[in-house]
């Protein structure tokens, strides 16, 4: 195998892949992680970024708010409003369940015949 067309044939292909992996970076330089900020100590996330990841609308996390599920900080000057991650952690912890959970295959049969997730 010492030939030179499987050196040659690894180099394209280390060529190619590297090509690649240059176009993947310039495409996700426009995707920045939103900024690290903290509220006396604790991490902040944006209202935007937590309805965004939970595929859900702010409208939807006041909605929640409203009925005392999670704590939102809002700006009284202008639309600003995130959440501590401790806030969105008790949100998870106590209005999700894992997968992985004795309890998971009951809750979402429960869940589908109220109504709630029928996967139409």
């Amino acid at each position: 195998m010492g030939n030179g067309t499987s050196t040659e044939a690894d180099f394209k292909t280390a060529v190619i892949a590297g090509m690649a992996l240059a176009g993947i970076r310039t495409h996700n330089d426009d995707i920045r992680a939103p900024p690290e900020l903290f509220y006396h100590g604790k991490r902040i996330i944006s209202l935007d970024d937590v309805a965004l990841g939970l595929h859900i609308s702010k409208k939807t996390m006041r909605k929640y708010r409203d009925e005392g599920k999670i704590e939102i900080y809002e700006s009284l000057t202008c639309g600003a409003a995130f959440v501590t991650q401790e806030a969105f952690n008790d949100f998870i912890d106590n209005h999700f369940i894992s997968s992985r959970h004795p309890d998971y295959p009951k809750m979402k049969k429960k869940h589908n015949n109220t109504g709630g997730n029928t996967g139409k």
